[in-house]
């Protein structure tokens, strides 16, 4: 089931949510990345609460590779962490190590990396 807000289908949105819950807990998240992950939650078709995250956020890799099938659907998860993460000002270096590890489970180069880098930080998520 694909929801129209977001084209992403619940268990897509569901993913983007534990990932990104994971990725601004790297470094601990702070209240602007908690924000946008609230308004994620709410747009994208997530069956997710933020508060369900704090209690059972677990996410794997390797369930990302599975359930993000398309080059596009992991360009836009790493592109959203890396805007959320520079939301607060700051990509920092545990951050940047572990959105490194998933970009490596799904296959990116280190240049792709750089370049959706980029690219995240030319977008805006206001």
């Amino acid at each position: 089931m694909t929801e129209p807000n977001s084209g992403l289908s619940t268990e897509a949105a569901d993913l983007f949510a534990r990932g990104l819950f994971y990725l601004a807990n790297v470094d601990g998240m702070e209240k602007r990345e908690e924000d946008l992950l609230r308004d994620f939650i709410n747009e994208s078709g997530s069956s997710l609460a933020f508060d369900e995250l704090k209690e059972d956020s677990a996410f794997s890799m390797h369930e990302a590779s599975q359930v993000l099938e398309t080059s596009f659907q992991r360009r836009m998860f790493i592109m959203a962490a890396i805007a959320m993460f520079k939301a607060d000002g700051e990509f920092s270096s545990p951050e940047r190590h572990a959105l490194g590890e998933i970009a490596d489970a799904f296959g990116l180069s280190n240049a792709e990396f750089g370049d959706l880098e980029q690219e995240a930080s030319r977008a805006s998520l206001e």
